[in-house]
């Protein structure tokens, strides 16, 4: 029995164990990224004053009685904070008056949460209870940030962010690519003529030409037109103003006499003239710009435009736009050349011939024929994107609090200091979750280039 695509690339799948393991860990964090909630032993932004915890180190977790030195249920003391009078630093001993011991599937209805905004809950994978909670015992698996804020419920939460800012931004970046590369692929030497006679009779005969069930998709795209050419008058003539307010009067003449000639062009080219444009040099031209621009200093400048009081949740979509708009390039300009070779095959010139519609020939018959090298780059494209969020967010031009993400924790690190890497390494450990992330994604867009690849096919 013949074997289909999907069967054969996922038995070429399994076989590279890189690209197994790393889809097992990917699927751990992004389950523990789903529900966070539970997974985390407190609420990310939980914090006391009295008593403060700020820098605690990972919490001791005991496992045999003192007394009696048998196994027992894991248990942790409280900390206490006391000055060190050799180096003048406080440190944190453990308090053996009393036991905490350590509970699974714990209930703290202190901290509620909730699941995929939809579910509250406060059932806890692991916890100590509201007794220990009480009296100031903590149990923190991965120690305490500045605040005294748990670093591992924190790092779950900040998963949340950070991985999926990736899918995201890759999701976005694909759809613009692979529209981009598809109309430049498909009508590379040809030109297309557009013209926007609003005031003439064949505007209404395309309106309403047959077939009459694409009136209502015609009649916004007129008024939509007629808003635009609109817009733009307007917007010159608050120019004119505004220049002609701040400039001496020879400037003014010059002003009058350019923004004049480019309402005229507006006026001549919406009514009269026809203009034409090549879709293919247009958008290899937007790429090659966006190209030549450092990508790091792209983030920075993008993300500066917007104001940085805006509401983190609206931050976290400003970046996934961000990244989306500098990283579709590389994608599109790979799906042109895939698609001037499809554009010649069989299928598109008997649909041609049916009388397809051209943009329906491009999203039915052409990109999907791309959807090999698109699972690839989207492999491989996340990772870079979990990156770029995190650089953002460790620069300050990210994700804000009360949000979190792994390049937010990072940069709470780095404002330590030094003393981050010598005292309190435990800070660091959202750089090892980066890490994992990023290795784990390429480990899977290996084997899935093997996979989808049939020369690699063995």
């Amino acid at each position: 029995m013949m074997k289909s695509r999907t069967r054969l690339a996922w038995e070429q799948f399994r076989k590279h164990r890189l690209a197994l393991i790393g889809g097992g860990i990917l699927l751990v964090l992004y389950f523990m990224a789903a529900f966070a909630g539970f997974f985390s032993t407190y609420d990310p932004n939980f914090y006391t004053l009295t008593p403060a915890f700020r820098y605690a180190p990972p919490t001791p977790i005991h496992f045999r009685d003192p007394d009696t030195g048998r196994l027992t249920r894991p248990f942790v003391y409280r900390l206490k904070k006391e000055l060190d009078l050799n180096t003048f630093t406080e440190k944190y001993t453990e308090d053996k008056s009393k036991r905490y011991p350590i509970y699974f599937f714990v209930r703290t209805p202190e901290q509620p949460y909730t699941i995929f905004k939809l579910f509250k809950s406060d059932w806890r994978l692991i916890g100590l209870g509201e007794e220990a909670t009480r009296e100031g015992a903590r149990l923190y698996l991965l120690g305490a940030d500045n605040f005294g804020r748990d670093l591992w419920s924190r790092m779950v939460y900040g998963g949340q962010v950070s991985l999926t800012i990736g899918i995201f931004s890759v999701l976005v970046a694909m759809i613009i690519g692979l529209l981009m590369g598809g109309i430049s692929g498909y009508y590379q030497g040809q030109r297309i003529h557009l013209s926007l006679p609003l005031l003439r009779l064949r505007t209404w005969q395309y309106l309403l030409a047959p077939p009459l069930w694409l009136v209502p998709f015609r009649l916004p795209l007129l008024l939509l037109s007629l808003a635009v050419w609109l817009g733009l008058a307007g917007g010159l003539l608050y120019s004119l103003n505004l220049l002609m307010a701040l400039s001496t009067p020879w400037e003014k003449a010059f002003e009058v006499i350019f923004l004049g000639a480019a309402a005229l062009w507006m006026v001549l080219n919406a009514f009269v003239l026809p203009f034409s444009f090549d879709p293919d040099d247009m958008v290899m031209r937007l790429i090659e710009i966006l190209s030549a621009i450092p990508g790091l200093f792209l983030l920075i400048t993008l993300r500066s435009v917007f104001p940085s009081d805006i509401s983190p949740l609206m931050t976290f979509y400003i970046v996934v736009v961000i990244l989306s708009f500098i990283g579709w390039g590389g994608l599109a300009r790979v799906v042109r050349g895939m698609v001037l070779s499809l554009r010649e095959t069989d299928y598109v010139t008997a649909a041609k011939a049916l009388g397809v519609p051209e943009f329906w020939i491009i999203l039915r018959h052409i990109l999907p024929a791309t959807a090999s090298y698109t699972i690839v780059y989207a492999s491989i494209a996340i990772p870079s994107f979990i990156l770029a969020e995190s650089g953002l967010s460790f620069l300050g031009f990210g994700i804000t609090e009360p949000y979190t993400s792994w390049g937010l924790l990072l940069k709470a690190a780095q404002d330590g200091g030094f003393a981050s890497f010598a005292d309190r390494p435990w800070v660091l450990a959202p750089g090892f979750a980066i890490f994992v992330a990023v290795l784990t994604w390429n480990f899977v867009g290996d084997g899935l280039r093997d996979a989808l690849d049939p020369r690699r096919r063995r």
